[in-house]
């Protein structure tokens, strides 16, 4: 049983009953692991009502939860149509974001949003595992979750696949190469192509499962992890900023539909 919005209320007190945000937390991994997003989520004090919808469980309705995180995958956005699980989800994405649910959604997610918003989503040159320097845009200014970044940051990626910008979005963040780094649709989604959550557990198990894409990306294991060793300091406080901000998002918008 997946517990709903209702089920989640907090009583403060004999007059007052707010409930807690729900956050719908989709996993496509096995086993899921929320990383380094876990415990600045958990700070804001969100409900996290996690389901792996590639497992068989069911996908949230949208009167039961006040964001969605869609996290990433071994999967592919390229062929939806082959993917009946993935093509559900990406019509929840829609809808939400039609409705002003808060979305994010994080590699395999980000491409998922971007399928929904009708982006083209297909196979890169060659696999990446690399950490690639990132830019904002000036779409970035004033946005309460691209500002998380600051000025320039270097983002973690393993990625087979890359998207277009989605007709109406903005994109938020640039790189170098191919695809879209970031972008935001409507007042509230973001979708992302690299892996703000991914700590050294995290990628303990990809180095585990998906040896495979190092030879494919062209790197070895030993120079993947020098650049891990570099660049992993940095990761918890970008994870702390990012999904802080998106927290807050979630909390607002939640806040608003009491008082609307």
């Amino acid at each position: 049983m997946f517990p709903s919005k209702r089920r989640a209320d907090r009583d403060l007190g004999d007059h007052d009953r707010v409930p807690q945000p729900v956050l719908a937390v989709l996993h496509h991994l096995d086993p899921p692991d929320l990383g380094l997003a876990e415990a600045p989520l958990r700070a804001a004090d969100l409900h996290l009502d996690e389901r792996s919808p590639t497992a068989g469980e069911p996908l949230p309705r949208l009167d039961e939860v006040d964001g969605i995180l869609s996290l990433g995958g071994g999967q592919s956005a390229v062929d939806l149509a082959a993917e009946p699980a993935l093509a559900a989800e990406a019509a929840l994405l829609r809808d939400a974001v039609a409705a002003q649910v808060p979305v994010l959604g994080v590699c395999l997610g980000g491409q998922l949003l971007a399928a929904a918003l009708g982006a083209e989503v297909r196979r890169a040159s060659r696999r990446t595992v690399a950490w690639r320097a990132l830019r904002p845009t000036g779409a970035a200014d004033g946005d309460p979750v691209a500002a998380a970044f600051g000025p320039a940051v270097r983002a973690l990626h393993w990625n087979e696949d890359v998207f277009a910008l989605p007709p109406g979005a903005a994109e938020v963040l640039t790189r170098d190469g191919e695809g879209v780094e970031a972008f935001r649709a409507g007042p509230c989604a973001w979708g992302l192509q690299f892996h703000p959550e991914a700590g050294a557990a995290v990628l303990d198990g990809w180095y585990a499962g998906y040896a495979q894409w190092l030879a494919e990306a062209g790197v070895t294991e030993a120079a993947a992890r020098a650049a891990d060793a570099e660049h992993l300091p940095a990761q918890a406080h970008l994870a702390a900023r990012l999904f802080g901000a998106f927290a807050a998002v979630v909390r607002e918008r939640a806040q608003a539909r009491v008082r609307g």
